[in-house]
């Protein structure tokens, strides 16, 4: 496989172009190379990874998160905000709700939402977390229209891309590129283990495979590492396919937005060091996320009338749902003082989660984890003022939040940023639930085993998680999203006003065009998004055709 830059494209028709080569992008292409699906041009913004790479370079350590160099440098509105009905006139689609009237504030309006801008995207700059979704999350899959998403259906395809070092046999892959492991309770760091035993002392119970589809219960993160080295989908699939004669890669380049003939996908405008030029090929498949890949159908006519008619945007396919329905996972983090040689820089920094019920009801929906060893310079919007060098953070994730954001567009320019809306704590019982889930994690702060350890806590008292007014202004002051994008053009039924694919990632209203990434998603995952990112494109690899 050839890499080039800025050249120009040779006048050619491709069979495919994918667009992104982050976590989907480097599957779907390393895929359909491998059978030989005619010549495949696989197209990213950002820059390749080094080759070879140091185990010193950002993107190889596991333990820190990428969160500049390698990144898309958007921002987001938290919240939601009157934008896009301002944009397109009252009544023509709405937004969510305003955020039950708390004020918006700067940083709720301009939070960084850095995601990844490299060869690999997300799975290059993430924490390396390796966790499925649960069947539960499978059967609102099939309920929104797409009953080749059951569990018994994806979990084949969660086999075929992994290597479970621990758990071999009917429920894991072991011939898989993507190397699965746990650290053993006996080598997790003693606050982790303090952390498990409150666990164990509070009522939740060990499971000691988080990927069997069990819900509750506590026990070591599946990651993607090997020694401390993040392994993305770049290292994994992609770089078995790099001397395939079929496939080339361009980094540096741009896709503004998708050519049609008539509704039919021939090719992308692309912009590389300025210059605009055009790609031609007879499939396009978008994998440029949760963000990108609504924001360049937007620009190419496929998205709501009301949107297309605002932007002045020649229509191709009314399709209200592009760039609707965005989801990420809500989280509130309590950062604590460790005291003196509690944590070492550079030591792991996830080990041990743990999902249970927050106490809003019987249902498990929060999940729980310590960041240990974490370097405060390190933590987005964190205003270390405290002289605090390393934190430990206790983790309070919603699983299956309720509240949707949007992503779109306020302008033609090319190169415009767009407007991302998260919605986050629009609907107020996601406020609710991480308001327990916050009092249950207080709780187990307050143990022995981890107070004994712990010196200080930015922000929280007891007092104050005492006061439910205080609990509920807190939360939705301080909770963060997860960079787990996903959603914006789900896929459903035809029938479904708001769906934008398939079940296969074909986009209604047009030929020759599919999507393969989280932006698919009719249900964010109760975990973290990669793995499912991961197994979705593997499985959608599996069914396009020439």
């Amino acid at each position: 496989m050839s890499t080039h830059h800025d050249d120009v494209a040779p006048a050619r028709e491709w069979e495919y172009v994918i667009v992104g080569a982050g976590s989907a992008g480097a599957v779907t292409a390393a895929r359909l190379a491998a059978r030989d699906c005619g010549d495949i041009l696989l197209i990213e913004a950002g820059d390749d990874q080094p080759r070879p790479r140091d185990r010193s370079h950002p993107l190889a350590d596991a333990g820190r998160l990428v969160l500049a160099g390698h990144n898309w440098d958007y921002r987001a509105n938290l919240r939601t905000s009157s934008r896009f009905d301002d944009l397109v006139g009252q009544g023509a689609g709405g937004s969510a709700a305003a955020g039950g009237g708390v004020a918006n504030r700067a940083l709720w309006e301009r939070f960084p939402y850095q995601l990844g801008k490299v060869v690999g995207g997300g799975s290059a700059v993430n924490g390396a977390i390796a966790l499925r979704g649960l069947p539960r999350d499978f059967a609102a899959w099939e309920a929104a229209g797409n009953p080749d998403w059951s569990w018994e259906r994806v979990l084949p395809f969660y086999k075929d891309i992994e290597n479970d070092a621990d758990f071999p046999g009917r429920l894991h892959g072991d011939s898989g590129p993507l190397p699965i492991s746990r650290t053993p309770r006996g080598d997790v760091h003693p606050l982790d283990a303090a952390f498990w035993e409150e666990c164990n002392r509070q009522g939740v119970t060990d499971l000691a495979d988080l990927n069997d589809g069990h819900e509750a219960g506590v026990g070591p993160i599946p990651g993607n590492a090997v020694d401390g080295e993040r392994i993305d989908a770049a290292t994994a699939f992609l770089d078995g396919a790099r001397n395939l004669p079929n496939l080339q890669l361009r980094t540096g380049v741009r896709v503004i937005r998708v050519l049609f003939e008539k509704n039919r996908a021939v090719g992308v405008e692309i912009e590389s060091d300025g210059t605009l030029s055009t790609i031609r090929a007879r499939h396009v498949v978008l994998s440029a996320g949760a963000v990108g890949t609504p924001v360049i159908l937007q620009r190419s006519g496929v998205a709501g009338a009301a949107l297309l008619r605002a932007l002045d945007i020649a229509p191709v396919a009314d399709l209200p749902g592009v760039g609707r329905d965005l989801v990420d996972h809500p989280s509130v983090v309590i950062w604590s003082k460790p005291a003196d040689g509690v944590c070492t820089a550079g030591l792991p920094w996830r080990q041990v989660a743990a999902r249970m019920s927050s106490g809003f009801d019987d249902d498990v929906d929060i999940q729980v984890g310590l960041l240990n060893n974490v370097e405060s310079r390190t933590i987005p919007g964190f205003a270390d003022r405290l002289g605090w060098p390393l934190v430990v953070g206790m983790s309070v994730m919603l699983m299956r939040p309720r509240s949707r954001g949007r992503v779109f567009l306020d302008s033609r320019d090319p190169l415009a940023s767009p407007v991302i809306e998260l919605g986050i704590g629009t609907d107020p019982e996601d406020v609710e639930r991480l308001c327990h889930g916050v009092r249950r994690t207080w709780n187990f702060l307050s143990s022995p085993g981890l107070s004994s350890r712990l010196t200080k806590t930015q922000f929280w008292s007891d007092r104050m998680v005492a006061n439910d007014g205080v609990v509920r202004s807190g939360v939705r002051h301080i909770m963060n999203p997860g960079w787990h994008a996903a959603g914006s053009c789900r896929m459903g039924r035809e029938d479904d006003p708001g769906a934008v694919t398939d079940q296969e990632g074909r986009v209604y209203g047009t030929e020759n065009l599919r999507i393969a990434d989280a932006s698919l998603f009719p249900v964010i995952p109760s975990a973290p998004t990669n793995l499912t990112t991961l197994m979705l494109a593997e499985k959608l690899a599996r069914s396009t055709k020439e």
